[in-house]
């Protein structure tokens, strides 16, 4: 399901597979910051079907790729907030994918 008051839902993607997709932070904590998530509304990660937790991380191995070609990164940052708790802001699962420069 998709949810139509969220804005992931409704972002449109910049790269992505059959059951997720990604795009650009739009308060990124570094050139090339980008965000993975699934297509359909899921809170955390944990909430989400294994299967497609699988397409996220397949899409961040696309995405890392992607972002090797345009930033030349040192490494990377690989995260998720899980819950309000862990500050968690945006209530649909997601994982940060961030260029170390």
């Amino acid at each position: 399901m998709i949810d139509d008051q969220c804005v992931f839902c409704n972002k449109p993607a910049v790269l992505e597979n059959d059951l997720a997709k990604g795009f650009f932070d739009i308060h990124p904590v570094a050139p090339g910051h980008f965000l993975i998530v699934p297509k359909e509304h899921y809170v955390t990660f944990f909430d989400a079907p294994r299967d497609v937790q699988i397409a996220m991380l397949d899409l961040m191995d696309q995405v890392k790729a992607y972002l090797d070609k345009q930033y030349h990164p040192r490494g990377y940052q690989v995260f998720s907030h899980v819950g309000k708790a862990a500050f968690q802001k945006v209530f649909h699962a997601h994982i940060h994918l961030v260029p170390v420069a």
